[in-house]
């Protein structure tokens, strides 16, 4: 009896160790600022609309100082509902750069809103890293004419910077700046459970029938 219970032990951790790197650091785009991702995040906004320049906003840290202004008075047009979260919010403009690197603390989730600077439409990527390791891109076309687009994601693993680039080669403002945790227990969790317990009750059943 003693065996067969650590047997069924040491097959559970054995399956559970080969499940791990399979699910690690996945990658979901999220397309819309709706449901879990605005529940399961906290929205650090974009600024205060001062015209001031900061480096930093919350848990995130810039690597270009960011020009705070606001729709419509300063940054003339954004997008609305349910692309984007507010027709009218605080923006960030990264004044000159047509790069930006956003690094933070851990996180799972963590997305923000872009508008290119020029009125037209240009394709903007976002990389999000793990450290050093490359989790995944979205790759848009937001319009600089009232087409701001958001750029979000979840992992199973962890964020901790986002590297954003307008490939025309023009800036662009972001806005809605969010990160956070599921809510709800992770698509990877969930099979690694499952996949333990169908181990365990493979293993029980054969010391049964012996």
């Amino acid at each position: 009896m003693r065996f067969a219970k650590l047997t069924t032990l040491i097959a559970i951790g054995a399956l559970l160790m080969i499940s791990i790197p399979v699910f690690a650091d996945s990658f979901t785009i999220i397309p819309q600022p709706t449901g879990s991702y605005t529940s399961s995040t906290t929205d650090y906004g974009g600024g205060d609309g001062s015209g001031n320049f900061i480096n930093s906003l919350g848990p995130f840290n810039f690597s270009n100082p960011q020009s705070e202004n606001n729709v419509p008075n300063s940054w003339a047009t954004w997008g609305c509902p349910p692309a984007t979260e507010s027709c009218t919010p605080n923006v960030l403009w990264n004044q000159g750069f047509n790069t930006l690197t956003i690094t933070f603390a851990p996180e799972k989730i963590m997305g923000f809103e872009l508008e290119p600077d020029n009125f037209a439409v240009e394709e903007v990527t976002a990389q999000f890293f793990d450290g050093a390791n490359l989790v995944g891109t979205i790759d848009l076309f937001p319009n600089g004419s009232a087409g701001a687009l958001l750029f979000a994601a979840q992992t199973d693993g962890q964020f901790t910077s986002v590297v954003i680039t307008d490939l025309a080669g023009g800036d662009f403002a972001i806005a809605q700046l969010r990160s956070g945790t599921p809510s709800t227990p992770e698509p990877g969790t969930m099979v690694l459970l499952g996949t333990g317990l169908l181990g365990a009750l493979a293993v029980m059943r054969r010391k049964m029938n012996l």
